[in-house]
């Protein structure tokens, strides 16, 4: 009798795993819809100042939306001290969606979030068995307050972006570790590589993926040979159930640690390269804090501080704020002292139950690893920590909790009733908190002045919510912060500019020259001191003393834009009308839409007597700015002087500065 040669199909699933997907289908639906729900107010919310305009509102490659210059310079650009062409690209397409509105922004990182949630619950369904465990896991990830800053903050895009491609690799690695195949190997290193093109964070997953093949994968084999397993053998005819399917997979795939090393390396190597090339990234940018400035002593002790400070943030959700001043050298021994004990106390226990809690030292591990390219071993900026460093890190704790709470409860009504309705009740109190948190995101005066209240007084947090206040149309409230800000930081060059320019928008223009001043005896070299000091010469009409500052800040800085915009508006009040054009062509090769630049080349050709190629100049401005009132202006003042109808009363009006 001929036997057929096509592979046997699989047998129906039975009633009760299509149960247990519909359960896994449900969890996954409400975690989406809890995430969306608490997470709904930021639609409404605008951009904060705090890194918000280099990555959207002010970038324009960005705020064009995606175009073939944007994409080069989205895989070419250092920006913000970071190489993140995926974030950049993800930006762009949210411009051609959403048209440029903050709020479309803000439900993208939402809806990035809510996907990483369900993919986090589904990568420990998989891996584990356990859904409701898995759940509880997803749902701490989701709602925690920690994790407001990576998703109500635009510019931590690149986080949940990261996390929303390193969650599908762990995804497609468990799927390897369970069913084997080289395909879902590759597809979980393709997803890790976009991961690291999303941002450097994630380059300790591949020691993820070796903590996971611990426990709860059970690949790793330290006998040498393959452990016999009760259920490997079902009884004939029948079909075996799916945890003894998945018991199969993973009694058969257990390797050596050296295998399990070796089927990693492209991994590590990937890692290593994303590493090599963040490093260059923040240093080329000059974001890296040298030693001689923070001490490794400093940075040693920074670290041991700031982990045991998110777990007590972790434990107690209060005073987040967006900026944690770094204390430099001044540190007292105690508290690191008393860090250092606790963080040695849980690897100990953790290590010695490994037995039996071997999810207690999976979940340790994974916090203790995944935070450390976070952690000021090599110090990025003035900060000491930062929630949003936490966002993937944390679920190693919420691991380690959620399967250990189960296990100390004992079994019966405590386990099967009391507990279910504590851990809702606990989600739902976090939910809440987390919601509050969220509100402090609205606006940057709201954010800033609640940083101000969480870590105290300092020059960095009053510096933004000073020009927050300048920005919404508050410029006294924001000099007042300003001043604040220059007296913790005497020594900061830049804070007495910024201090200068409000100063000098208020119309106190000798106050405002007396901050670029000090600024000039802080740094002399200052091209951005010298250009503003000569713009308060020049409103003085102390011409050649404002025409000395401007060539001086050339000297140091000779493409400095701003520069060359206030020269050449000199340049034409002095009717040195070639001067301008000159001065004004420098700026539009760095920027080619500058509408200032463009108007002021076209006024000093409409005083040349050059009338069409003046008109030709204002029609290319109001085809990049149609509602300019000046522009428009000029355009029909050029065209009475082309027809013979100009006032000359208006013309000589016109001579004026651009």
């Amino acid at each position: 009798m001929n036997r057929s040669n096509k592979p046997r199909a699989n047998p129906p699933a039975t009633p009760l795993e299509d149960r247990k997907v519909q359960q896994a289908a449900i969890w996954a639906v409400l975690l989406f819809a809890a995430t969306l729900l608490i997470y709904a107010q930021v639609w409404s919310f605008g951009f904060v100042i705090v890194d918000d305009p280099n990555y959207v509102p002010q970038n324009p490659h960005v705020v064009q939306g995606i175009t073939l210059h944007g994409l080069k310079w989205s895989w070419t650009a250092i920006h913000d001290y970071n190489w993140i062409p995926f974030t950049w690209l993800s930006l762009m397409l949210d411009t051609d969606v959403y048209g440029g509105r903050p709020g479309g922004y803000h439900l993208t990182n939402v809806l990035l979030h809510a996907a990483n949630t369900v993919l986090l619950f589904l990568v420990l369904a998989a891996a584990t068995g356990a859904r409701a465990k898995s759940a509880a896991v997803a749902a701490l990830f989701a709602l925690h307050p920690l994790h407001v800053e990576s998703v109500a903050w635009v510019a931590e895009r690149k986080d949940v972006l990261s996390t929303l491609f390193g969650l599908l690799s762990l995804f497609a690695y468990v799927r390897y570790a369970m069913q084997g195949g080289l395909r879902k190997l590759s597809a979980s290193f393709v997803f890790l590589v976009c991961s690291l093109l999303s941002k450097q964070t994630l380059v300790t997953l591949p020691f993820v993926f070796l903590l996971l093949d611990y426990w709860p994968l059970g690949r790793l084999n330290m006998t040498g040979r393959v452990p016999n397993s009760p259920q490997r053998i079902a009884p004939r005819g029948t079909r075996p159930s799916a945890p003894a399917r998945i018991e199969r997979a993973l009694f058969d795939r257990r390797q050596s640690p050296g295998r399990l090393l070796a089927e990693k390396i492209p991994f590590f190597l990937a890692s290593a390269v994303f590493s090599l090339v963040a490093v260059f990234a923040q240093s080329s940018a000059g974001a890296v804090v040298a030693l001689n400035e923070t001490s490794l002593t400093s940075r040693i002790a920074n670290a041991v501080v700031a982990y045991a400070a998110y777990l007590e943030k972790t434990a107690f959700p209060q005073n987040l704020a967006v900026y944690y001043p770094h204390p430099g050298e001044n540190w007292r021994w105690t508290v690191i002292a008393g860090a250092a004990a606790v963080l040695l106390a849980i690897t100990a226990a953790v290590i010695g139950s490994v037995r039996r809690y071997p999810f207690l030292f999976v979940g340790w591990f994974w916090y203790l690893g995944t935070l450390v390219p976070m952690i000021g071993l090599v110090q990025i900026g003035s900060q000491q920590m930062a929630d949003r460093y936490t966002y993937f890190p944390l679920i190693g704790l919420f691991i380690a909790v959620a399967w250990l709470v189960p296990e100390l409860v004992p079994l019966g009504l405590l386990r099967t009733r009391v507990l279910p309705a504590a851990v809702l009740a606990s989600i739902v109190l976090m939910a809440a908190t987390t919601y509050v948190q969220i509100g402090y995101w609205h606006d940057s005066v709201t954010l800033l002045s609640h940083s101000l209240e969480c870590t105290g007084d300092n020059s960095i947090a009053r510096r933004y919510l000073g020009i927050a206040y300048v920005q919404e149309g508050s410029p006294a409230q924001g000099a007042d912060e300003l001043k604040q800000a220059v007296l913790l930081a005497p020594a900061d060059a830049s804070l007495h500019i910024q201090l200068g320019d409000v100063l000098q928008h208020l119309g106190q223009l000798d106050e405002a020259a007396a901050q670029y001043r000090e600024a000039l005896t802080l740094d002399s070299h200052s091209a951005q001191a010298h250009s503003n000091l000569g713009l308060i010469f020049f409103k003085h009409h102390e011409y050649e003393q404002a025409r000395q500052e401007y060539r001086r800040a050339l000297e140091i800085e000779p493409d400095f834009p701003s520069a060359h915009t206030n020269l050449a508006a000199l340049c034409f009040t002095t009717a040195d009308y070639a001067g301008a054009i000159a001065h004004s062509e420098r700026v539009l090769r760095q920027d080619p839409d500058s509408t200032d630049s463009e108007m002021c080349i076209a006024m000093a050709l409409r005083a040349q007597g050059h009338l069409d190629d003046a008109i030709r100049r204002v029609e290319h401005v109001l085809e990049l700015k149609p509602e300019d009132p000046v522009a428009r202006e000029e355009l029909a003042h050029t065209l009475a002087l082309k027809n013979g109808t100009a006032n000359t009363s208006h013309a000589a009006q016109q001579q004026k500065a651009p």
